[in-house]
């Protein structure tokens, strides 16, 4: 994208004193230079409103791409950290059955004794 931007920098750069230059060497009327002046400077308008668009669509194009990359890992960081917790739960629940089992049987041991 700089490359573009210094582009747009050289190409202004460069129509201004072309424009400077046929100034300082047109044989012609005044009218007639501003109405070429016009005509520049309306071309020049238009090729900077092509090239500022021109880079917004790829920005606009890079920022979607990167929004969906983004969006893509984070669901795929959601999916796995959901599968991690559903594991722990799952093991902690059955310790926990598994501990109160063994409760009930040493409650059960004593009282036989």
């Amino acid at each position: 994208m700089a490359e573009k931007s210094e582009f747009s920098a050289g190409l202004l750069i460069g129509g201004l004193i072309g424009l400077g230059l046929g100034l300082l060497y047109a044989p012609k009327p005044g009218s007639e230079t501003r109405e070429e002046l016009r005509g520049k400077a309306d071309e020049m308008g238009g090729r900077l409103r092509d090239t500022a668009q021109d880079v917004s669509e790829r920005v606009r194009s890079r920022v979607r791409e990167g929004a969906g990359e983004i969006a893509t890992k984070v669901k795929d960081s959601y999916g796995e950290t959901s599968h991690k917790l559903r594991g722990a739960y799952e093991r902690g629940r059955d310790a926990m059955q598994q501990k109160r089992q063994d409760i009930l049987e040493t409650i059960e041991s004593n009282e036989e004794n």
